[in-house]
């Protein structure tokens, strides 16, 4: 009999383990959504992006935060791992300069060192 509430309570010990799992996963992605957003929100105002061009952004800023914490979270060295960054970067800019008006990456690149603190926030924490 014990053995059988060992069981169950191990059971739900588990069932338990695996929503506090999920939820944890489920709410950092939402922050990571939510963070996105105001990202892409405050390049739209700062670089007075049309309809266009702020879904455009949004893409390529998702698809560069994603790579940069696949790469952060990988098992590389520092210097791979910056390395990996830098090209994602200039892949990143070289997109985003097909998108922007000349004037709006002047303006892009003069806020580059705000930008990129935006973009931090959303990379994993290092440990």
């Amino acid at each position: 009999m014990i053995k059988k509430i060992t069981s169950a309570v191990k059971l739900m010990l588990g069932a338990m383990a695996l929503v506090v799992m999920f939820t944890t996963a489920a709410l950092a992605q939402d922050k990571a959504a939510e963070n996105l957003t105001k990202l892409n929100d405050h390049m739209k105002t700062q670089l007075s992006l049309n309809d266009s061009q702020y879904v455009k952004v949004n893409d390529i800023n998702r698809v560069f935060v994603t790579k940069a914490k696949e790469s952060e979270k990988s098992n590389a060295n520092k210097l791979d791992k910056a390395k990996k960054i830098k090209a994602l970067e200039e892949d990143r800019d070289t997109k985003l300069k097909s998108v922007l008006t000349a004037d709006q990456y002047k303006i892009f690149v003069a806020n580059r060192g705000e930008n990129t603190k935006k973009l931090k926030a959303l990379l994993p924490a290092k440990e």
